[in-house]
């Protein structure tokens, strides 16, 4: 199923994501993608009954790697190539909330209804800023490692306040459950890639 997915969302991170949506694990989750990448996406949605709020803004991205964590936004109407989050749902007052916040750039909000924890929005809030853009921590378990993100090996997708974070943690391992009942395969090579 994750392949399958990954050919419609681009990366197996991605159809993970979605998957975390369909198995109730997430109640929305943020992508990003470019124009000619939607109408898959836009009909998986229509077919699954997912609501798919598009961005009112496009993001240049500052670097040229998959997981940039700074990008510039820009007017919609902008001829450059930038790419549009779109946010999930299987409720639409979700995904429209989700649009909201990152519209008003209210990242507190955007982290609880991305369903966060508390604690690593407020480090993220706290912390992340044009200087210091990229909050990886030194990763101490499988379950917090982002630093394999670019490799299409993650478990969260957030920033965790500490590689310890139980918050984090338990979302790590209820994720990697999730893809271990669907894809044992991927789930060993999730654990074996991350594991530190």
């Amino acid at each position: 199923m994750i392949k399958k997915l990954s050919l419609i969302f681009g990366s197996k991170t991605k159809a993970e994501e979605i998957i975390y949506l369909l198995s109730g694990l997430k109640k929305v989750v943020r992508q990003g993608y470019y124009e000619p990448e939607l109408p898959k996406i836009e009909k998986f949605c229509k077919e699954k009954d997912f609501y798919l709020i598009k961005s009112k803004f496009k993001v240049l991205l500052a670097d040229e790697t998959n997981y940039s964590n700074k990008g510039i936004k820009i007017k919609e109407d902008d001829k450059r190539a930038g790419m549009y989050f779109v946010y999930i749902s299987k409720e639409e007052k979700e995904a429209l909330l989700a649009s909201y916040y990152e519209l008003i750039d209210n990242y507190k909000e955007l982290g609880s209804v991305l369903g966060y924890p508390r604690c690593c929005v407020d480090f993220f809030v706290r912390n992340f800023n044009e200087n210091n853009i990229n909050l990886q921590q030194i990763p101490s378990n499988l379950y917090t490692n982002i630093t394999k993100r670019e490799n299409d090996c993650v478990l969260i997708s957030h920033f965790p306040c500490s590689s310890g974070c139980e918050e984090s943690i338990k979302i790590g391992v209820k994720n990697l459950q999730a893809i271990t009942e669907i894809d044992q395969t991927r789930a060993e090579e999730l654990s074996r890639e991350l594991k530190c």
